[in-house]
């Protein structure tokens, strides 16, 4: 179960870094809706703590020798 939250948390960790890209590119180029873009940069910082969170809490160095 432990590769499994390995897993998603760092798909999560993954997927809200290319959000936050494109909130950022959002937010310069686009710039019609400023309030959508910063809300977009907000929560893809949340799911980035939270995927990271439980990437690091569940990650394991047992089988490496």
């Amino acid at each position: 179960m432990g590769e499994f939250l390995v897993l998603i948390g760092g798909m999560t960790t993954l997927i809200s870094v290319f959000t936050f890209l494109f909130g950022v590119c959002r937010l310069i180029f686009i710039s019609d809706n400023k309030n959508k873009s910063l809300k977009i940069i907000l929560y893809s910082v949340i799911a980035f703590v939270i995927g990271f969170g439980t990437c690091s809490a569940n990650f394991s160095l047992s089988g490496m020798h």
